[in-house]
């Protein structure tokens, strides 16, 4: 139950920052690939805090998950909390992922380097 918890909040949280940062990512990928109706994207500009503050929420929710202890009920011998490898893995993929949604929440401000 937890590790789908876990995994939840940080897909969820992966897809409310792109989300959030497609009034910006969108235009700017699609004048690159030629695509020249994809300014409409530009409207989700005024949804961006809000969905900036879900995806903070979602995550620090995926840290929680991820770094709290676990009880001896939760977690017995035979379960998957229980193999330190694989929460060395969901540690790694949390980080992986907190790099690339903070590189999404933070394009709005480094892409004007960019052109």
């Amino acid at each position: 139950m937890e590790n789908k918890a876990q995994k939840a909040t940080l897909i969820s949280g992966i897809f409310a920052s792109i989300a959030a940062a497609s009034c910006c990512i969108g235009p700017v990928l699609f004048a690159v690939l030629g695509v020249s109706s994809a300014g409409v994207l530009s409207k989700m500009e005024p949804y961006r805090p809000y969905l900036t503050f879900i995806t903070i929420i979602l995550l620090g929710s995926a840290f929680y998950f991820t770094y709290r202890k676990k009880s001896t009920e939760e977690c017995d011998s035979n379960s998957y909390c229980a193999n330190p490898k694989a929460d060395k893995w969901n540690r790694i993929i949390l980080w992986s992922a907190t790099v690339l949604i903070l590189g999404f929440l933070t394009f709005p401000y480094w892409s004007i380097y960019l052109i």
